[in-house]
Formats: C-alpha cells, sequence, structure tokens
C-alpha cells in the first residue's frame, strides 16, 4: 500500500500526458498559439463538406497570405473537386511531414496539392521547437522520432521536452488559460464561429503597404531605426534579420561540389526524402513564394537561391515535383516593389493578385485538369 500511494501520483501524471497527447485539450487550446491554429484546420476537416478532398495546400505563413485561397477553392468547385488550405504560420518541414501523413492515412484520396515554400526554407532540417505545436495535433506517438530529426531533444531546453510530453507542450497555454480564462472564453467564442468553408477555402487580407518604411537593404533599416518613427513591426523584423546577417555564409562552394555540412546535407536529404514520399497520383506544384530582395542580397547566404533550386532539381527530373519560382517576381535592381508586401515576410492583398495572375493558370492546368501529365520543369516566373 506504501509503495502505491508513492507511485499513484506519478501514475495520475502519466495518464494525464497521455491524454493531452490523444487531443484531450484541444478543444480549450488558445486559437491563436501555434498549436490552435492546427487544431482549427484539424476540426474544420471533420464537416461533412470536407469528407473528400481533392487539392491541398500546404506552407507557412507566406502561402497564408500570399495564396488567393478563395479563388482557388472557386476554380477547384467549378471543375467538381474540394480544395483545403491546409497552411499554418510557422510550418516548416517536420510539420509538413507530420500533416502529409495525416493526410495520408485520413485522406488518401487526395489527387495532389500545392506547397508553399521559400528559399529560406532550404537552409535547415528544423526551425525552432515552435513548429512542435503546429505538428502536436497531427501527429502520433510512434512520428517521435521523425520529429526529432528536426528538432533534437535537449536535456536543457524545456522546450523540447514536447517531443515526448503533451503536458510540456501545452503547459503554457494552461497556464495561459488559468491567468486569463474570460479572455480565453471569448477567443474561442469568436473563433468557434468561424464556419468550416471560412477556416479552409477564405483568405488573410491585409491591404497596408511598406512604402512609407521601404527596406531594400539591411542600410534602410539602420536608417528606419534611426528615425525613431512608426512602423514598430517592420523594426522588430529589421532587429531580426539584422541578427540574422551576422552570420551569413557562401554557399556557393556546395554548389561546386565542396563537402556539405552536415546541417545542409541533413537538410537536402529530409527534403527529399519528404517530397519523394507525397504518394500523389499528381506531382505537387513546389511554389518558391516572392521574398524581399533584402533576404537575397544581405540576409540569406550567398547561392540561398541556388542552392534550394539544387535541393528540387533532382526530384524535378524524376517528376515528383513542379517547382514555380517566384522569389524575385517583385524585386529590380532598385529593389523591392514595396507595394506587393505588408513587411519583410507577407504579400498583401495587391501582391498576392499579381502573384495569382501567373499562378492560377498553373494550378488550374497541372491540379484541376485531371488528364494533364505533371510537367517536369522548372518555371522560372
Amino acid at each position: 500500500m506504501r509503495y502505491l500511494k508513492f507511485l499513484l501520483p506519478f501514475v495520475v501524471v502519466g495518464v494525464i500526458d497521455l491524454l493531452f497527447q490523444l487531443g484531450a485539450w484541444e478543444g480549450i487550446a488558445s486559437p491563436e498559439s501555434h498549436a490552435g491554429m492546427s487544431i482549427a484546420k484539424k476540426r474544420a476537416l471533420q464537416d461533412p463538406a470536407f469528407q473528400h478532398i481533392d487539392f491541398v495546400a500546404l506552407g507557412s505563413s507566406r502561402p497564408v497570405y500570399g495564396i488567393d485561397h478563395a479563388l482557388v477553392a472557386r476554380s477547384a468547385a467549378a471543375n467538381s473537386f474540394t480544395y483545403a488550405n491546409l497552411t499554418v504560420a510557422g510550418t516548416h518541414w517536420m510539420s509538413l511531414d507530420v500533416i502529409a501523413d495525416w493526410l495520408a492515412v485520413h485522406h488518401p484520396e487526395i489527387r495532389g496539392g500545392v506547397i508553399g515554400l521559400s528559399v529560406q526554407d532550404f537552409l535547415a532540417p528544423g526551425n525552432g521547437t515552435y513548429e512542435l505545436g503546429i505538428a502536436y495535433p497531427f501527429h502520433t506517438l510512434a512520428e517521435t522520432s521523425q520529429m526529432q530529426r528536426h528538432v533534437p531533444f535537449d536535456w536543457h531546453d524545456p522546450a523540447t521536452y514536447g517531443l515526448y510530453s503533451g503536458l510540456f507542450e501545452y503547459h503554457e497555454d494552461v497556464q495561459d488559460l488559468l491567468a486569463h480564462p474570460q479572455v480565453r472564453r471569448k477567443l474561442l467564442n469568436y473563433f468557434h464561429t468561424r464556419t468550416p468553408q471560412e477556416v479552409l477555402t477564405g483568405n488573410a487580407d491585409e491591404t497596408s503597404d511598406m512604402c512609407a518604411a521601404p527596406v531594400a537593404t539591411l542600410g534602410d533599416c539602420s536608417a528606419l531605426a534611426a528615425r525613431g518613427d512608426d512602423h514598430p513591426k517592420i523594426r522588430q523584423q529589421c532587429k531580426l534579420i539584422e541578427a540574422a546577417s551576422s552570420g551569413r555564409y557562401d554557399l556557393r562552394p556546395f554548389l561546386s561540389g565542396a563537402p556539405l555540412s552536415e546541417r545542409l546535407q541533413s537538410a537536402r536529404d529530409l527534403i527529399r526524402k519528404q517530397l519523394r514520399s507525397l504518394n500523389w497520383p499528381h506531382a505537387p506544384l513546389v511554389v518558391l513564394m516572392p521574398m524581399p530582395s533584402v533576404w537575397t542580397r544581405d540576409v540569406m547566404p550567398t547561392g540561398a537561391h541556388d542552392w534550394a533550386l539544387s535541393v528540387l532539381e533532382p526530384l524535378v527530373e524524376e517528376n515528383k515535383v513542379r517547382v514555380l519560382d517566384y522569389t524575385d517576381m517583385f524585386n529590380t535592381e532598385a529593389g523591392t516593389e514595396c507595394s506587393a508586401f505588408f513587411d519583410l515576410y507577407h504579400n498583401n492583398v495587391w501582391g498576392r493578385q499579381r502573384l495569382m495572375e501567373r499562378l492560377m493558370p498553373e494550378l488550374e492546368r497541372d491540379l484541376f485538369d485531371s488528364a494533364l501529365p505533371a510537367a517536369s520543369a522548372v518555371t522560372a516566373q
């Protein structure tokens, strides 16, 4: 009996942890958290209108804002297809992998889709522990080892404990609920009024632009900080990219045959493996989303654009993917069209409209005409 009293708290904690891993917290998770955004998509897919899905979109916040999902959904419906937008802000290769695995089990009927990425996404296999939250609502316990390849477990970093523990993964969300229960209730009430169609086919619209605070170089970031006026979001993003640029390196030797670093080789191999494993009848369209020129000129490693294309090249040759490259769509020698972005990452509505003028014909041809085979060439846009 004495041992039972000793073990009982551990058993209770273990049961609660398992319940968290199995989704017991999903109904009250913050809709604004990384996990909450995935939960909203997952629950919307339970609606009868989405029991059968033909085409999906996967990717991060760049395609969240940069692709007109309502337009794509209408075009799909006109061809008697169902489209679901599963892009989630913060998505990287781990969450892409987990969501794709979930779709393979729950929606094996999927014909094909769009994967919205940026050149930056090809530089590392992982993008931080926050991505565990995005993947968690879709993951199974059996996927822990493959998730760890993207976010290695570290005894010294409690944020990585979420690989094995649902309590650790959701503990900050639990604390937030206990501290602000009324705020959580209002958030849940608001987000629960959104229909599945709004969640899976609606758009994230932003009409502002960067023209009052254009950033073409890191020097523009310094000038913006010196002015000390408005645009706090752009100034904060400038700080982030300035920090990132301090470790800038040159990828061109690797493209010329130099031995790859362990990180680059791991990224390349994982990305190729994941894209090859997509068992869709039609090769996915990998869309390299537009980026402001400051990224390619001053922030990302030199040669990052060519590196991304080199990672994808054998997959294109194998007809595993088709690549649509819009990275520099809004860039010129003078810089970036400030009217096409609302910050240093995302297109606004006008930029999205311009992008869709080029992207939509490609989607209609390669996704909605099931009689046509997937193309096998990189299309520079």
